[in-house]
C-alpha cells in the first residue's frame, strides 16, 4: 500500500515536473517571441517616422517655392484653356465632333487640367541632375530607398500644386460657365482608383527614364523627345476619340493614355464597364513594368556609376 502510494506520488511528481518543464518552455518561447515582436514594432515605427520626416521636409520645401508652383500652374493652364477656344471655332455650326459637343469639350479640358496637376510627373529631371552632379553618390550611403525618396518628393509637390490650383480652376470654370456641360460626370470609386493608379503610373514611367542617366551622360534631348508622345497620347492636344482608329489603338498600347486621359474620360462618363476594367488593368500592368524596369536599370546602373561631378 505504501509502495503504491509512493509510486503514485512519484508518477504524479513526474507529471508535475513535465508540466513545469513544458510551462517553462512556453515561457521561454514567449520571452523569445516578445522581443522579436517588439523589435519589429520598433523597426516599423522608426521606418514610419523616418518617411514621415522626409515627407514633411518635402512639403516644407514645396511651400517655400509657392511662386514657382504658381508659375508652372499658369504655364500648364494657359495652353490647355486655349484648346477649347480653338475647338469651338472648329465646330463651325456642327453640334458635335467625335461625340463631344462644345460644352462637353470645355469640361474635358478643365477636368484634364485638374487631374494633370495631381498626376503628371517630371522626376526624371531631378534624378538626372543628381547623377550628373554627383549628388547621387550621397544617396547610396543613406538608409533610405532612392525610389521612395523621389516618390515622396513627387507626392508632396503634387499635393501642394493641386491645392494652389483650386482657385485657378474656379476662375477657369467661371470664365467657361456659359459653355460648360458637366451633366455626364461620374465621380465613382472607379474614378478615384484610376486617378491614384494614374498617379503611380506617371511616376513609374518617369523614374526609370531618369535612371537612364546612369547609362547616358547627356539626357536632356532624350527627355525633351519624350514629351512629344506624352502630349499627343495623354489627351492634352485633343481627346483620343478624335484620333483615327490606328492612332487610338496605338494610344491604348502606350502608357501615356493611362496617366491623364483615362481618368478624365472615366470621370466624364465616356467609358463603359468593360473599358474601365481594361483601363485599370493596363494601369496596373504599366506600374508593374515600370517598377521591374526600374529595378533592372538600378542594379545594372550602379555597376556603371562613376561619381561624375563629385
Amino acid at each position: 500500500m505504501v509502495g503504491f502510494s509512493s509510486l503514485h506520488f512519484d508518477y504524479t511528481g513526474f507529471v508535475w515536473d513535465a508540466k513545469c518543464r513544458y510551462t517553462a518552455k512556453r515561457m521561454s518561447t514567449a520571452a523569445t517571441v516578445e522581443p522579436l515582436a517588439e523589435k519589429r514594432d520598433t523597426a516599423l515605427s522608426l521606418s514610419l517616422r523616418k518617411w514621415g520626416r522626409i515627407f514633411s521636409v518635402f512639403v516644407q520645401d514645396a511651400l517655400m517655392y509657392r511662386a514657382v508652383a504658381v508659375i508652372w500652374i499658369l504655364t500648364d493652364t494657359i495652353p490647355t484653356l486655349v484648346m477649347p477656344l480653338i475647338w469651338m471655332a472648329s465646330f463651325n455650326g456642327r453640334s458635335e465632333i467625335a461625340g463631344y459637343n462644345p460644352g462637353e469639350l470645355s469640361a474635358y479640358y478643365l477636368v484634364l487640367l485638374a487631374i494633370g496637376n495631381f498626376v503628371t510627373c517630371h522626376t526624371m529631371w531631378e534624378i538626372a541632375q543628381d547623377i550628373k552632379e554627383g549628388k547621387f553618390a550621397a544617396f547610396l550611403l543613406r538608409p533610405v530607398s532612392y525610389m521612395g525618396y523621389h516618390y515622396l518628393g513627387y507626392l508632396a509637390w503634387r499635393i501642394m500644386r493641386l491645392a494652389l490650383f483650386v482657385p485657378v480652376f474656379c476662375v477657369a470654370a467661371y470664365l467657361f460657365r456659359g459653355n460648360l456641360d458637366l451633366s455626364g460626370i461620374q465621380p465613382s470609386g472607379y474614378f478615384f482608383l484610376a486617378l491614384f493608379l494614374g498617379h503611380l503610373c506617371s511616376f513609374f514611367i518617369t523614374y526609370p527614364l531618369g535612371l537612364l542617366a546612369l547609362y547616358v551622360v547627356e539626357t536632356r534631348s532624350l527627355f525633351n523627345f519624350w514629351y512629344i508622345p506624352l502630349v499627343i497620347f495623354n489627351g492634352q492636344v485633343a481627346p483620343l476619340a478624335m484620333f483615327p482608329p490606328y492612332a487610338r489603338q496605338l494610344a491604348e498600347l502606350l502608357p501615356f493614355r493611362y496617366t491623364v486621359a483615362f481618368p478624365t474620360e472615366l470621370f466624364l462618363g465616356r467609358l463603359d464597364t468593360a473599358q474601365i476594367h481594361s483601363g485599370l488593368l493596363h494601369q496596373i500592368g504599366w506600374i508593374v513594368v515600370g517598377y521591374a524596369l526600374s529595378v533592372v536599370l538600378w542594379r545594372n546602373g550602379l555597376k556603371r556609376f562613376t561619381g561624375v561631378g563629385l
